[in-house]
């Protein structure tokens, strides 16, 4: 049985879910930053001192993304927690996970031939999260209209990977879906998937839609269009700030609505390579 210790520092509930799970698996792990969770497993041992944690630790898993304005991403941290008082103690002994880094700390790792992995670059969790933002999104629309989806219009705009899973949710509840693009090809794999074909540039006002969902990370309309929307706008690409209560920034899905399904992927991720040898 692989004894290494695997360190988890700062993250949201899907790490909690990811240490519970590698712990199940026969590995030792141990926590930093997460003195606000609700429920912590008392088979993980919990380190308060950062640089102690960091020293003893063979495997460490940062949080996704591993940053947001500078500090750490920890929520469930009792305090903003800044990457200097982590990186200067891993060592290129160390084996590190995570995601989203900042170029900083990917050319530093780089710099001391610290092996690490981004979650975020592995086609199985792109393609996992694209799925689960889709089916959280399905589940905040409901919320938001208060209505079944049966029939009502929705306008999508996008044809990435999330959007994709989108249409083939939206499917099911036989809603009339407009998929607006720019690229032809999207276009015509779109309406060969049932729905109606529009380009970005013939959106107009927007209006003629009962839900509208942007997947674009990219600001596509003059804020007096969005302001005046008289239906939900759910954003999953971006973060304004309108003054309409109908806009609604919707990020970090999985780790939100499934945390528990996102956790259990990064652990078997971390898992198979550990087992692997794929450091080694």
């Amino acid at each position: 049985m692989d004894k290494r210790n695997i360190l988890f520092i700062g993250g949201d509930e899907r790490q909690l879910y990811c240490a519970k799970s590698l712990y199940d698996c026969g590995y030792e792990v141990s926590l930093f930053g997460f003195e606000k969770a609700e429920h912590i497993p008392e088979e993980l041992m919990v380190f308060h001192n950062p640089k102690i944690a960091v020293i003893l630790a063979d495997v460490i898993v940062l949080p996704t993304p591993f940053t947001i304005d500078s500090y750490l991403f920890a929520p469930l941290s009792e305090r903003k927690l800044k990457k200097e008082e982590i990186l200067p103690f891993i060592t290129e002994d160390k084996i590190v996970f995570g995601g989203k880094y900042d170029a900083q700390t990917k050319k530093y790792l780089e710099a001391k031939h610290v092996p690490f992995t981004d979650f975020l670059s592995l086609e199985s969790v792109t393609l996992s999260n694209a799925y689960l933002t889709a089916e959280g999104t399905v589940e905040k629309l409901m919320a938001c209209t208060g209505r079944a989806l049966f029939s009502q219009s929705v306008l999508i705009i996008g044809f990435g990977r999330i959007a994709k899973q989108l249409l083939r949710l939206l499917s099911a509840f036989k809603m009339n879906i407009t998929v607006a693009a720019r690229k032809k090809s999207d276009l015509t794999f779109a309406k060969l998937l049932g729905a109606k074909p529009k380009s970005i540039a013939q959106l107009g006002d927007l209006s003629g839609y009962d839900l509208i969902i942007n997947t674009v990370p990219a600001k596509l309309f003059k804020n007096s269009v969005i302001e005046a929307l008289k239906v939900p706008y759910i954003d999953l690409a971006l973060k304004a700030d309108y003054e309409n209560l109908n806009y609604i920034a919707f990020s970090s899905v999985p780790g939100k609505y499934a945390p528990e399904s996102a956790g259990e992927l990064f652990a078997q991720i971390v898992s198979e390579q550990l087992a692997e040898g794929a450091y080694e």
